[in-house]
């Protein structure tokens, strides 16, 4: 018996791609910083840490991502304007994170979640915004 030698090397083999979860938090991170009413992403004690040491730009902190599969769970801490309706612009977050993020890569996403941390005015916002910059040249 002779066996099939011209079988090729990883012909068994299905193409494929995966996407990080890091890819997954800037897509939203993106998302979330253009809708009307959110003045930050929030995050825990150890995001602060890690985002003190990271581009500001880049940063995801306050945003957890949870895969399964070619589906995903996203989670953001955030701050709410005051006067903003809390469930519109949870409304606005939730449909535009669905879609550009499916649409960007593929990975649907199964639920959005949000947990608003504070809310603060504008001027409340850039004032406390100006005391940390000060802390934080001391």
């Amino acid at each position: 018996m002779t066996e099939n030698i011209n079988r090729q090397p990883f012909q068994d083999e299905v193409s494929e791609y995966t996407v990080s979860d890091k890819v997954l938090a800037k897509i939203t991170k993106k998302v979330v910083d253009k809708v009307d009413g959110v003045l930050d992403l929030q995050g825990g004690i150890l995001n602060s840490i890690t985002s003190t040491f990271s581009n500001e730009e880049t940063s995801t902190s306050g945003i957890s991502i949870s895969q399964e599969e070619s589906t995903c769970l996203v989670e953001a801490s955030l701050i709410l304007e005051y006067g903003k309706k809390a469930a519109q612009v949870f409304s606005e977050i939730d449909k535009l994170v669905k879609s550009e993020v499916y649409e960007l890569t593929g990975v649907k996403v199964q639920a959005v979640k949000i947990n608003i941390v504070d809310v603060l005015t504008k001027e409340e916002f850039a004032k406390k915004n100006r005391e940390e910059e000060i802390r934080d040249n001391i």
